[in-house]
């Protein structure tokens, strides 16, 4: 049930930041990459980096 929990409050936060910014972050990354624009290709690298290392802070350390 906590992961339930977890998982939904990350897809709310997903929106909120999306509709905040006016986009998405794959849609970043994939346009950027397409262009071949370095910035977007490291900007997707680091969407990817944070991604994995919540996860990781979630689920090892807290233990949800």
């Amino acid at each position: 049930m906590i992961r339930i929990g977890v998982a939904l409050a990350g897809g709310v936060l997903l929106g909120l930041g999306a509709r905040w910014a006016g986009g998405c972050t794959s849609g970043h990354g994939i346009n950027g990459s397409i262009q071949l624009s370095v910035a977007s290709i490291i900007t997707a690298c680091c969407f990817f980096i944070g991604g994995i290392a919540t996860a990781l802070f979630i689920f090892r350390v807290i233990g949800a």
